[in-house]
């Protein structure tokens, strides 16, 4: 092959990388405008502190909305060997989360889907980490489709209007958020 054939080849493909992954990120932008919820991974030390207080149990159905790449529904899985859902509508996370599951070949299923339009009824645990209105407007979704006894636990923000059944107080030493336990 010339060379100058494999250089414009090369040119070219980069070229319609760049603007895939310009693509991408873009459609991400617009996902969480509209969603009112930015992509802001937890860590592993954060995430390992959450999964430590969420008492889960084997044969349990966690739940994650807006998943972003996935991390609580891992760490989800290893500790009960259940396969986890989580719901994501932006592009970069959803395929950050579809890596992460193909390097852990993890069971976890996640949903390029609005989580508002997901059916919540089979779920024991649901994990959030999303915005203050965003929980508020959740809370309706969950009195109408969680069966009694579902226990939600939100990252940092509380849900208006509902009274926790139990706060795990912000630790700004061991840089740990405040997370909220509701019982349904």
């Amino acid at each position: 092959m010339d060379s100058s054939i494999f250089f414009i080849i090369a040119y070219y493909t980069v070229f319609v990388l760049t603007i895939a992954l310009i693509g991408i990120y873009f459609m991400t932008l617009v996902a969480n405008l509209l969603a009112k919820v930015p992509f802001v991974p937890t860590s592993g030390r954060i995430i390992n502190y959450i999964i430590s207080i969420c008492d889960l149990k084997k044969g349990e159905k966690v739940y994650d909305l807006g998943c972003g790449d996935a991390r609580f529904l891992l760490e989800a899985e290893k500790k009960t060997g259940e396969q986890g859902i989580g719901y994501e509508n932006a592009m970069l996370p959803y395929l950050l989360a579809q890596l992460r599951k193909y390097l852990n070949k993890a069971k976890v299923v996640v949903k390029m889907e609005n989580f508002f339009r997901a059916d919540l009824s089979k779920a024991d645990v649901i994990y959030c980490y999303l915005g203050p209105d965003v929980m508020t407007e959740l809370n309706n979704k969950f009195q109408k489709e969680c069966r009694k006894g579902t226990r939600i636990y939100s990252n940092s923000f509380s849900i208006k209007g509902l009274q926790p059944k139990k706060t795990w107080p912000r630790d700004p030493k061991k840089r740990l958020p405040t997370v909220y336990l509701y019982e349904i």
